[in-house]
């Protein structure tokens, strides 16, 4: 069952540290979201609040008015939609293809990086779990299983900081 999972893509606003909407970078979410579609995937934006749901092309979900976290937010995407959910950060921009469908491909569980990160944001959730209150990704995903993704190198790389951002800005010039 190739197609049996839903992906969402995580963009809902602001970083504190990057000081700016990683979310509209490179039009990162966009291009992830075709990518996603003409694979074949169901694929869902989670925006965030409301005024930001005309910011992509696709589908887009604001957060329910009682989410105040992304642990929150994720438990109710978890609730509300069927079967195995792959998530996807909104900052992943050196993704190639291969290390897209390898995390399409994975088992439910965590995919760990080649720095032996556990990269909760692109959980693969299995479709019977009912996941439980949590105020840290950490603790949400516990008892998942790791999957390991080191092969991909800095592909999995989340872009948190301005000088990280300015190194890549160089690469696209």
């Amino acid at each position: 069952s190739e197609m049996s999972c839903t992906c969402i893509i995580l963009a809902g606003g602001k970083s504190v540290r990057m000081r700016e909407d990683k979310a509209l970078l490179f039009d990162n979410v966009n291009e992830l979201n075709r990518r996603l579609t003409e694979l074949g995937y169901t694929t869902i934006i989670a925006c965030g609040s409301k005024e930001r749901m005309n910011l992509f092309d696709g589908t887009s979900i604001a957060d329910p008015v009682d989410v105040n976290s992304l642990p929150d937010a994720i438990k109710s995407f978890v609730e509300s939609i069927e079967g195995e959910i792959q998530f996807f950060p909104c900052d992943m921009y050196l993704l190639s293809i291969d290390s897209l469908q390898s995390i399409l491909n994975q088992q439910p569980g965590i995919p760990v990086d080649h720095n032996g990160r556990e990269q909760y944001t692109l959980a693969r959730t299995h479709s019977d779990w009912t996941p439980a209150s949590h105020p840290t990704l950490r603790t949400l995903f516990a008892s998942f299983p790791r999957n390991d993704m080191s092969d991909h190198g800095i592909e999995l790389t989340n872009f948190n900081r301005p000088e990280q951002l300015h190194a890549l800005n160089k690469l696209n010039q």
